[in-house]
C-alpha cells in the first residue's frame, strides 16, 4: 500500500504546495509565467537527459544485477530506524548551519572576512556526511559486515556500463550551456573560481551521498523507485528553501518564504528528479557530482557570485 500510494501522495503534495505558492505570491507568478519559455527550456535538457539515461540502461545496462546488489547491501539495515536517524541529521544540519553562520557572520564582521562558506562546508561535512556514514555503516547498526557494501557500490564503480551515464551528463551540460552561456557568459579562470569549484565539489559529494545514496535508496525500498525519487527531490528542494537566508550555497532570491519554497520546488526539485533518476539507473555518485559541478560552472556569472543547484 505504501509503495502504491507513495509516489501519488508525494507528487500531489508537491503540486499542491506549488499551486498554493503561485496563488499566494504574485511575484512568483510573474517570474514563472512571465518567462515560461525560459523555464521550459531549462527543464527540457533535464527531461532529455533522463530519456537518454533510460535508453542507455535499457540497451547496455545490467540493472537487474545492480538492483540485486543494492537489495543485498540493504538487507540487514533497519530501514525505518535509519530514516529516522537521517531525518534527525537533516534537522541537525539546518540548526548547525544557522548557529554557525550567525556566529561566523558576527566574527567575520569583526575581522573583515567572509566566513559564511566555512559554516556551509562544516555543517554539511558533519551532518550530511560524517555522522550519517558512522551511523549507517560503521557504528554497529549492522554487524555482519554488509553495512559497508553501499559505499563500495556507489563510489567504487568498476562496471564499464555504469559510466555510460556520462553521456546524459554531457548532453545536459551541453544543452544548458548552449541556452545560458550566451546570456550569462562564463567566469574567467582564477584562484577564487578554483576555490568555489573545490568547495562546491565537497558540498555536492556530501549532498549526493546523503540524499541519493542514503535517503533515496531507503525510500525506494518503502515507496518504490519513483516514490523514492519524488520524495527525496521534495526534501532536497525544501532544505534549500529553508536554509536560503543563511547559506551562501542556496542562491534563491530571498523574496520571502512562500516565494522561495515555490521556486525551490520548481528549480532544485526538478533538477533533483534527474539526479535521482541517474542514481536509480547507474548507482554512481560521481555522475551526479560531475553534473552538479558542470551546472554550477554554467550558472556562475563572470562576477563569481555562484548560483548553485
Amino acid at each position: 500500500m505504501v509503495r502504491r500510494w507513495g509516489l501519488a501522495g508525494w507528487t500531489a503534495a508537491a503540486l499542491l504546495v506549488i499551486a498554493v505558492t503561485l496563488a499566494v505570491d504574485p511575484g512568483l507568478r510573474h517570474d514563472i509565467f512571465g518567462t515560461p519559455v525560459l523555464f521550459l527550456i531549462s527543464w527540457g535538457p533535464m527531461l532529455l537527459g533522463g530519456l537518454v539515461a533510460w535508453g542507455l540502461v535499457g540497451a547496455f545496462g545490467e540493472r537487474a544485477e545492480l538492483d540485486r546488489r543494492i537489495a543485498a547491501a540493504m538487507q540487514t539495515h533497519p530501514i525505518n530506524r535509519e530514516l529516522g536517524w537521517l531525518a534527525l541529521f537533516l534537522v541537525g544540519f539546518v540548526l548547525c548551519l544557522f548557529v554557525l553562520s550567525t556566529i561566523l557572520h558576527m566574527y567575520g564582521a569583526e575581522i573583515g572576512a567572509d566566513l559564511e562558506m566555512s559554516s556551509s562546508l562544516v555543517s554539511r561535512l558533519l551532518f550530511l556526511f560524517t555522522l550519517p556514514l558512522l551511523v549507517m555503516d560503521r557504528s554497529g547498526v549492522v554487524l555482519d559486515g554488509r553495512g559497508t557494501a553501499m559505499p563500495s557500490i556507489a563510489l567504487k564503480v568498476e562496471q564499464p556500463w555504469r559510466w555510460l551515464g556520462l553521456v546524459p551528463v554531457v548532453l545536459v551540460l551541453a544543452l544548458v550551456g548552449y541556452i545560458l552561456v550566451p546570456v550569462n557568459g562564463l567566469p574567467e579562470p582564477s584562484f577564487p573560481l578554483f576555490g568555489f569549484v573545490l568547495a562546491f565539489a565537497l558540498i555536492s559529494v556530501c549532498e549526493e551521498i546523503f540524499f541519493r545514496g542514503m535517503v533515496q535508496t531507503r525510500l525506494e525500498i518503502i515507496m518504490g523507485p519513483w516514490g523514492g525519487i519524488v520524495a527525496t527531490s521534495i526534501l532536497f528542494a525544501l532544505m534549500y528553501a529553508i536554509i536560503q537566508p543563511y547559506d551562501p550555497v542556496a542562491q534563491l532570491p530571498g523574496h520571502g518564504p512562500v516565494y522561495d519554497l515555490g521556486l525551490a520546488l520548481l528549480t532544485y526539485g526538478t533538477a533533483s528528479l534527474l539526479y535521482g533518476y541517474l542514481w536509480l539507473c547507474f548507482r554512481n555518485t560521481w555522475l551526479n557530482v560531475l553534473l552538479r559541478i558542470g551546472v554550477f560552472l554554467i550558472l556562475t556569472p563572470p562576477d563569481l557570485e555562484p548560483v548553485m543547484m
